[in-house]
Formats: C-alpha cells, structure tokens, sequence
C-alpha cells in the first residue's frame, strides 16, 4: 500500500491524525527496534521542556579519525504542541526520526555509510512562553550540546570515544520547528554573529517552513500569531522572510549553507512562502540554494515515514547532502 500517497488533502487538522495513524500502524513493526536504539537524555536547561534525546551513531558506520555528523532535528506544532516523546498511540514518532539518521548505511544513494549522531530537543511552547523564547531554548539546545561533548561521548555506553569529534552540527526543523531554527540563523540579537553555535553549523536543512505570515492567516488558527508574537505588526517584523530582507551583508555572509524543503502536497500558503523565501535566500546569498519536493508528502507526512519503508527517499538524500560536507 502507498502510505504516502493516501493523503493529499493539504488542509493539516484534516491530515493531521489519519496521517499519523497510517504510519504508526507501520512503525509498530519495528517498534522493538526503534525503542531498543541506543539513545539518553540529557537536560539542557531549567524546566522539563528543557530536555533533549541523543541518538548514538552505529559504531560499525563511524568513520575513524574524522568528525561524526551532528544533525538537530527541532520538530513542528503550529507553535503550541509538539513533544520529542508523544503519548501513545503516537510515541515511536520523532524516536523513528533519530533511528533513521543514526543507523544510516550504505544505499543506493549512499554507498558508503553516514551514520549521524541526532539529537530531538524539546522547546517551550505558547500560550506558555511567547516569541523569542522557544527560539532561544532551540539556541540553548545547539549551545549546551556544543558545550558538552564529554558528557555526551561518555553516556554512549562505548558507542562513541571519549576523543569523538561532534563538533560538526546540521540543524533540520518541520513546520514552525523551522520558522524557530530560520528565526535564530536570521537573528544576530538571538544567535550573534561570533557565536560558537554560528561557527560550529556547517548547514541548515529547514522543511515545510511557515517563512511567510499574511492576514488573516489561512494556516494557523485566527489570532494566533497576533498572540505569540505580540502583535500583527510584530509577527511581519519577526517573520522569517522579514529577518532575511533585512539582515546585514555581514549575518548574510555568515549563514551556513541551505538545503530547503517542503511536501508536494502542502498547504498553498506554506508551498508558496517556501518559494517566496527561497527567491530572496538565493537573491541574498547571490547564488542558488538546494531546494527539494518531497514528492507524494503531505505537510506532516515526511517525519513519520522514516523507517516504514515508504517515502523515506527525501531522508536518503539529506543523509548524502550532510556526507558531502563533512
């Protein structure tokens, strides 16, 4: 059966469940597999959504001597939901996402193995917290990560070397996990220009990003935004493609390199504001950025196929972009 291609419908409270439920019926499979991966949990900060889940890359893929790919994954929510540990029936989601990078072997894309340490931080969440602070939890996730190595290598039970280099960081958001990770690259007052988080980011690989606000919003639920940015003026400001037009010749020069993508069947307001935002990213940076559809997806569809076995051809090809630049 062609999970993917069974829902086309891009209205996403409509997709949302049936989309999840397909898949999970699939993943509970593998779910010996996919609990049983070598993964721990670190706190990177105060409350409990200041949490995050390493994921240990097969030692038999890592190669020797060279730095290990670090690829933070900041999952979507429209801004008020979202957990890297759902409740059941839903809770080998984003754990499957982890599994999926970390044993990456060889396929027929990737001949050669690229095992990737992930790791899936929580952020807080509105109506709790307001913009910038789960921007800022998602900087303080990358920093803390940054700032521990040791700690990290030695709770992976022999997977890692104490001497490991996981100091090449990929950061991936999905939906408003990417407005948040665009959000902080664009923001030198959130993640200034000399940061170590900055120098250590070698790309960004944002996915079905909301980069483009209008009103009344035909995404979001009315008065949403107004309410987590403060403001409808605040939100236009704060918006990602706002922060890119403005940003300085400097911010522009420092941004890690781009690879975009969105589903093939996204909302129309999402899948052209992933355009709008990549015209002005390649009309910034003065050259052309990688920008992939994923093809037979839905908006929440591409996360949830890792490890069924049905469209996780757009994995493949983000495991071969992060090969390629390390």
């Amino acid at each position: 059966m062609d999970v993917v291609a069974t829902f086309k419908e891009t209205t996403i409270p409509v997709i949302l469940d049936p989309t999840k439920h397909a898949f999970t019926k699939i993943l509970e499979n593998r779910r010996s597999e996919i609990e049983g991966y070598p993964h721990q949990t670190f706190q990177f900060g105060t409350t409990y959504r200041h949490q995050l889940d390493v994921f240990y890359p097969d030692p038999a893929a890592v190669s020797s001597g060279g730095p290990i790919p670090v690829l933070f994954f900041v999952y979507g929510g429209g801004f008020t939901s979202g957990d890297r540990k759902q409740a059941p029936p839903f809770d080998l989601g984003y754990t499957n996402v982890g599994v999926f990078f970390a044993k990456r072997g060889p396929s027929l894309k990737l001949p050669v193995t690229c095992s990737i340490l992930t790791v899936i931080p929580d952020y807080r969440l509105h109506p709790s917290v307001n913009y910038p602070a789960p921007v800022e939890d998602v900087r303080d996730a990358l920093a803390w990560f940054l700032a521990n190595p040791s700690v990290v290598t030695s709770a992976s039970n022999g997977t890692l070397s104490s001497t490991a280099d996981i100091s090449t960081l990929f950061v991936m958001g999905h939906s408003a996990g990417s407005n948040h990770v665009a959000s902080l690259y664009l923001s030198p007052s959130l993640l200034p220009i000399d940061s170590p988080v900055r120098a250590a980011t070698r790309g960004l690989l944002p996915a079905g990003g909301a980069y483009v606000f209008s009103f009344p919003n035909a995404v979001t639920p009315p008065g949403l935004l107004e309410a987590y940015y403060g403001s409808q003026e605040a939100a236009l400001e704060n918006m990602p493609l706002t922060l890119l037009k403005r940003a300085s010749e400097e911010l522009i020069k420092s941004l890690p390199l781009f690879f975009v993508l969105k589903s093939e069947h996204e909302p129309e307001a999402i899948s052209k504001g992933n355009d709008e935002f990549v015209e002005a990213l390649e009309g910034r940076l003065g050259k052309k950025v990688q920008y992939e559809i994923m093809k037979r997806h839905n908006h929440i569809s591409p996360h949830w196929a890792l490890l069924s076995g049905d469209g996780e051809d757009w994995g493949e090809d983000v495991a071969v972009w992060v090969k390629a630049r390390i």
